[in-house]
């Protein structure tokens, strides 16, 4: 039986090309297995597989499971798998059927209720989950009197003890990684109750990400960009899962905020200060490090960032410098923001062209998607040189850019000054200035999310915003990688100063 509803499976792959398991691996002893595998095909989804008359019966479930019994996840039913597909964690070729990355995103045992293989037959399948990061009670029913090519089901939790609203939890959110390593859990009760704490083995896995179930959240379904949809706990969510990404890009770092109170087509504020008595996970700096303003703020952990966004804040933007050495800068900033009429292509050969530059200069530049119109070329340094002298030498190269390709480049900032050409934003360089931080997510319409990108994958962007809150899952497990080796690389301006004929001081 199992054998003959595997020719689906077998038929749609190549073994000699894909890893994925031709078949083997019986039955095991101990109870029926289930595994959710989550798939980087050609969208993010999670494969949901139950074991069942010596094959995995699978779904693909588009936006993963959800605790919340009032989510009714669709569920597409797909071809049986081989039980030994239960293992396989890897990345399926081009080209193949399902290319793209594939992660044990859970496993364990599932008990059905009554006859599975009648329920089954019957399009209503209940059942308990003992695993990782799903326990309780859960039902898959197929629907009924729609025209579709699909087979297409429902997965919803039953509401038992362990259903929890999504505005408090989201399980796929707050445990993005692999359980492969892990040992099959035990099929326990005291495991179960340990679940509504939401896994404990799984949580070593998501160590550093805030919960938001953890604090009080107002106005939680509340729309904070019409064009995505994209409510307030989702964005609360959005930075507990950023938090161990974004923390080395904020720590020891002077940081503004913005604030968006009704959303991104609302009025923005501008805030550099604490404007409460407190905000957990905020600190107010020495206010010696820029006498005569209020003091500035440091987000000192992730649950600064969910209390920022709670409290409205969309971006989060660093100085170009740390609190411990607020005169010596530890990098270098180049925006490029592109004017009326700059098609993107365009803007891809500025970015190399600031890139041969600067590596001919002897500094080694890394890039980022600004989660906006354009990119962000961040120079790291040896601190060496205060403001006036690293904010004039990135005049110098701008100029010198603007001086040798006037036709592409500017170095005037306003409107009217780079219609079809790209104003490189040197300004960020001066003493106070900001950027958005990397992750941080933009209060633009699309809710755009700046993303370290190395060199190799620029040509592939299909523009600032290419990550948004909506896909940024995609990117997760690459991360802060594209920027491995950023302190090493930091290099002294000196020699890159007598190169371009820049005299400091002058």
């Amino acid at each position: 039986m199992a054998r003959t509803s595997l020719q689906r499976y077998e038929q749609k792959r190549n073994f000699d090309v894909t890893p994925e398991p031709r078949g083997g691996e019986e039955p095991a002893a101990q109870g029926l297995r289930f595994v959710v595998q989550k798939h980087w095909a050609s969208r993010l989804h999670y494969d949901f597989r139950l074991e069942l008359r010596g094959a995995m019966k699978s779904w693909a479930v588009p936006k993963g499971p959800s605790y919340d019994p009032a989510d009714k996840r669709m569920a597409v039913h797909v071809e049986d798998h081989p039980i030994s597909y239960n293992s396989f964690e890897g990345t399926i070729p081009p080209k193949q059927y399902g290319a793209g990355r594939v992660i044990i995103w859970d496993k364990g045992i599932w008990e059905p209720e009554g006859d599975p293989a009648k329920g089954y037959r019957a399009g209503r399948l209940k059942f308990r989950l003992h695993g990782y990061k799903l326990h309780g009670r859960w039902t898959l029913v197929r629907m009924h009197g729609r025209e579709e090519k699909q087979d297409t089901w429902l997965l919803m939790k039953e509401k038992d003890e362990l259903a929890r609203p999504s505005v408090e939890f989201s399980v796929v959110d707050q445990f993005p990684d692999s359980v492969a390593a892990l040992p099959m859990p035990p099929r326990t009760e005291e495991m179960e109750q340990a679940a509504a704490g939401a896994a404990p083995r799984a949580r070593k896995a998501a160590q550093g990400r805030p919960q938001a179930s953890t604090m009080r959240v107002t106005h939680a379904e509340r729309v904070v960009d019409p064009a995505s949809g994209v409510r307030k706990i989702e964005l609360i969510r959005f930075y507990g899962l950023m938090a161990p990404l974004m923390m080395p890009h904020l720590k020891g770092r002077p940081v503004s905020i913005v604030r968006a109170p009704q959303g991104v087509r609302g009025q923005h504020f501008f805030q550099k200060h604490m404007e409460a008595d407190h905000i957990d996970g905020l600190r107010e700096l020495d206010a010696a490090l820029w006498p005569g303003h209020e003091s500035l703020l440091e987000v000192v952990g992730p649950p600064g960032l969910l209390a920022c966004a709670q409290l409205n804040v969309i971006e989060f933007h660093t100085w170009n410098a740390v609190k411990t050495t607020i005169d010596k800068p530890d990098r270098m900033t180049f925006d490029l923001d592109p004017g009326e009429g700059v098609q993107w292509p365009m803007m891809l050969q500025a970015v190399e062209l600031v890139r041969v530059l600067l590596g001919e200069l002897g500094l080694a530049p890394f890039c980022k998607t600004s989660g906006g119109k354009g990119l962000h070329v961040v120079v790291p340094l040896r601190k060496g040189y205060g403001w006036d002298d690293v904010k004039g030498f990135s005049q110098a190269i701008v100029r010198h850019l603007a001086a040798t390709l006037p036709q592409l480049f500017v170095a005037k900032s306003g409107p009217s000054n780079r219609v079809g050409r790209i104003f490189i934003d040197y300004l960020r360089n001066g003493f106070g200035a900001t950027t958005v931080s990397a992750w941080s997510a933009r209060a633009r319409p699309g809710l755009g999310v700046s993303v370290p990108v190395a060199w190799d994958e620029v040509p592939h962007l299909s523009g600032g915003a290419h990550w948004h809150l909506g896909n940024i899952h995609e990117r997760l497990d690459r991360g802060n990688e594209p920027w491995n080796g950023y302190d090493r690389a930091a290099k002294g301006l000196a020699p890159a100063m007598k190169a371009l004929g820049f005299k400091p001081g002058a």
